[in-house]
């Protein structure tokens, strides 16, 4: 009696290498689906910081009645009585928040990178006193008229520290220029690893409106002349305020890769920068035979403008993060 043989059961070579097609071709479509949920959730995240910020910037304006200064010390005409050195919107927007050591705000602040006041008004001198000591911590008693108690208890946080992100410069960059090395930045949550060893974001660059300005054009002058000078210019928002730390580049390489935001031809970066924060919306109502081009209004003309750099770490870039809702004034 002939018995028929069975062959054991299995896949051919030719149904493995479907099989294994079929696999990587959904792997190819699921991929790219991910990294777009990944990069929404970032900014969802990042968005999020942006409003626990929002929130201390209205508690701070509640107790001194105006936002937090955003102008660049070293570009201010007169100089700074006391320190005149680089000290930019961003790192103003981490004192304000957390203060100069992460203990909190002091309501004494003259906003230095040394974190000296010149309280009497003279400027170096005897009414020139620490309200912050930066690079050895808190004050000592007798450096200030107050005790270091005393000091801490006029103090006020305006943000979570978990929520702030707040990083020295120095953790950030390798080169760190004229900046004092030990003033903080808050920073974004786009954190990559740096050569310090710590993971940060990128510094989030802050600018308070100017609101005695009406216009955001980079190519007229109220007071005549051509608006490129930084101690003339006069928009609401003023580019400058954050020049110095864009003038870092990146932070791993330095200069030797530069933010499309700060590519070093003024009137290239005043367009750049008037770009990202001009209202359309108020441009295209307004044109008319006197402004053909219409009438040039950032958005939140009233309050400031905070930008991350988003995920590829340069500003300038489509994928920036700003807390700005386009379409609406």
């Amino acid at each position: 009696m002939n018995r028929q043989k069975r062959g054991k059961g299995g896949f051919t070579i030719v149904e493995l290498l479907t099989v294994m097609g079929v696999i990587a071709l959904l792997i190819g479509l699921l991929v790219p689906a991910l990294n777009m949920v990944k990069d929404y959730s970032r900014e969802i995240q990042q968005k999020a910081q942006f409003h626990s910020i929002d929130v201390g910037l209205e508690m701070f304006k509640n107790d001194f009645g105006v936002y937090p200064e955003s102008d660049e010390n070293s570009y201010r005409v007169p100089a700074h009585p006391v320190d005149p050195t680089v000290y930019s919107g961003a790192a103003k927007l981490a004192e304000a928040m957390v203060g100069q050591d992460l203990l909190g705000f002091h309501p004494k602040s003259g906003f230095t990178a040394s974190g000296l006041n010149d309280l009497d008004g003279v400027g170096v001198g005897y009414g020139a006193v620490q309200i912050y000591d930066p690079i050895n911590g808190m004050n000592l008693p007798g450096v200030y008229v107050e005790t270091g108690s005393q000091n801490i208890d006029v103090r006020k946080k305006y943000i979570d520290l978990e929520h702030a992100n707040a990083y020295r410069i120095d953790d950030i960059y390798v080169n760190w220029g004229s900046f004092n090395r030990y003033n903080f930045l808050l920073c974004d949550v786009y954190a990559k690893k740096r050569q310090s060893g710590k993971k940060t974001g990128m510094p989030i660059l802050y600018y308070r409106a100017r609101t005695a300005y009406k216009f955001q054009d980079y190519t007229r002058n109220d007071f005549g002349g051509t608006d490129q000078n930084p101690a003339q210019n006069d928009d609401i928002y003023n580019y400058w305020d954050n020049e110095r730390l864009l003038a870092l580049g990146d932070p791993e390489q330095g200069t030797a890769v530069l933010h499309p935001l700060r590519t070093g031809t003024v009137l290239t970066d005043l367009q750049r920068f008037e770009e990202m924060i001009l209202n359309k919306q108020v441009q295209t109502a307004t044109r008319t035979t006197s402004f053909p081009d219409g009438i040039k209004r950032p958005y939140r003309a009233e309050s400031y403008i905070l930008i991350s750099a988003g995920k590829d770490g340069l500003y300038g870039t489509a994928d920036d993060v700003l807390n700005i809702e386009k379409g609406k004034e």
